[in-house]
């Protein structure tokens, strides 16, 4: 696998969509060049930061001294690092607990959930055209045929427009082909369905919403996570995972 050195860097800061992330994944356990690029990564990543703290140190042992004691040249160095300390020093000083590492969490319950869907369908007749086109729009999930399950998705909804298999399957495909807005959308069309024994509605939408990565999308993300656990939603145990990483 040719893993250059963005592929690597979105993979560490969750950015890489849930079926880049399995493939990389994959190339890792099988690919000792992939394994020995990450491995430098993270040793650079390692030094770079102790670098930066012993920086940092200099900086407030400089800015001790009196301003009248400074030359130029040691002013002018000291905006320099202060700028770089405010840049590349502080994403290296950065917690481990941060939106990105949500993002992360959120691809990583992706990969392990909604990388096959479940073939059986309980409910419903088995004749049915309702059921007969759910267990196709599946199996082509399931090939990895998203475009077409999509299609189909829409179009058991365009005629059955609060089927919660359907909004569910629907929103997973959107999420997986990285069409957030459609997703959040499903999603929360299915959170409505006040009449489910279990509805991951409010859940997923908090998955979408952190995978879109907009400005707001991570505070409302988390206000959707604390109302999963407030009402003991479906989703509960991992919304109260993906809290902690905050």
């Amino acid at each position: 696998m040719n893993t250059d050195l963005e592929t690597i860097e979105n993979y560490v800061t969750g950015q890489l969509t849930p079926d880049e992330r399995v493939r990389f994944e994959a190339a890792l356990r099988t690919d000792p060049a992939v394994a020995e690029a990450l491995a430098f990564y993270m040793l650079t990543k390692q030094v770079a930061g102790e670098q930066a703290r012993e920086q940092r140190k200099a900086e407030l042992d400089a800015l001790r001294k009196p301003a009248s004691m400074w030359s130029v040249p040691m002013r002018w160095a000291a905006a320099a690092s202060i700028t770089v300390l405010l840049g590349l020093g502080w994403y290296f000083l950065r917690p481990t607990n941060s939106p990105e590492m949500a993002t992360r969490l959120a691809d990583d319950y992706v990969a392990e959930h909604f990388m096959e869907l479940p073939t059986t369908m309980d409910g419903g007749s088995s004749g049915s055209t309702t059921v007969d086109s759910l267990k196709t729009a599946v199996g082509l999930v399931n090939s990895g045929k998203l475009a077409e399950a999509d299609a189909l998705f829409l179009d058991i909804l365009k005629r059955q427009p609060t089927n919660d298999r359907a909004l569910k399957y629907a929103g997973i495909v959107s999420l997986r082909q990285g069409n957030y807005d459609q997703a959040i959308t499903l999603f929360h069309r299915l959170s409505e369905r006040t009449d489910l024994y279990s509805n991951p509605g409010l859940f997923y939408e908090s998955l979408a919403l952190l995978k879109r990565g907009l400005p707001m999308d991570k505070e409302q993300a988390k206000k959707l996570l604390d109302e999963v656990i407030t009402r003991n939603l479906d989703g509960k145990a991992e919304a109260e995972k993906l809290i902690k990483s905050f």
